[in-house]
């Protein structure tokens, strides 16, 4: 997750706050250009993403404009962490089946990295942050593999001639 693009590495615990990271924007962006595009005041907007500053709330519209702007989701990814959950792109569809066995060979390896990773930094008895890095890196593409593979397999889905039409099940890209 990435909550600031100058400081990646050591964010603070508070910093995967909504609230921390809406205001992180404002040393990372031109606030001032970000409330032109959104037709507010300046002042207003640098006031609402100051956690100091009671007296101006930012609201969702305005968090959704403002990563939109920047094409910053730091807000969202907090936002997420802060409930427990996490933020995965979904991906775009399109491949051939050749390149669809290509993806699920290619998770298969992604899982053995991982699992070599793991065990190679268990065996020296604790697991330091390097470790850690290419053990989330790797986990990370399993994740995403899975959901490239999901969707292209969703895309191969036709109706049963033979069955009643029911109702269409929910997709990957329903919100």
């Amino acid at each position: 997750m990435l909550l600031s693009k100058k400081s990646t590495r050591n964010a603070k615990p508070s910093a995967r706050c909504p609230l921390e990271a809406a205001a992180s924007i404002a040393g990372d962006f031109n606030v001032s250009e970000i409330a032109r595009v959104m037709a507010k005041s300046p002042t207003t907007l640098s006031n609402k993403l100051n956690t100091n500053i009671d007296s101006h709330v930012l609201t969702l519209q305005e968090a959704i404009a403002i990563q939109h702007i920047t094409g910053d989701n730091r807000i969202l990814n907090a936002w997420a962490h802060s409930e427990g959950k996490t933020i995965v792109d979904l991906p775009d569809v399109g491949l051939s089946d050749d390149e669809v066995a290509d993806q699920l060979l290619k998770q298969q390896e992604t899982i053995g990295d991982f699992a070599k990773t793991f065990r190679l930094a268990r065996q020296k008895g604790f697991i330091t942050q390097s470790d850690f890095d290419a053990i989330q890196k790797n986990g990370d593409s399993i994740i995403t593999t899975a959901l490239q593979l999901i969707a292209e397999i969703e895309q191969m889905v036709r109706p049963d001639p033979n069955e009643p039409v029911a109702a269409k099940s929910a997709s990957l890209k329903v919100a």
